[in-house]
């Protein structure tokens, strides 16, 4: 009759074993994702920075048609 408590202390260890995989792998996934989610905003502060660049140096105004009055 002993084996019955084993087994179930076996199930218990596989499952506490298994939920603690799933969560290691959850705050694996959660890392990465932070991790690219700040490349992808550098690179955004980066466009920006050029795009505010190119609009900051002066442009030729187009220049009205000439009328002959």
């Amino acid at each position: 009759m002993r084996i019955f408590p084993r087994t179930g202390q076996v199930i218990i260890a596989a499952v506490i074993g298994t939920v603690a995989l799933v969560s290691r792998l959850i705050d694996a996934t959660i890392a990465r994702v932070g991790r690219l989610s700040d490349r992808l905003d550098a690179t955004f502060a980066e466009l920006a920075q050029e795009s505010n660049a190119r609009h900051e140096r002066p442009r030729r105004h187009r220049i009205g048609p000439i009328g002959l009055r």
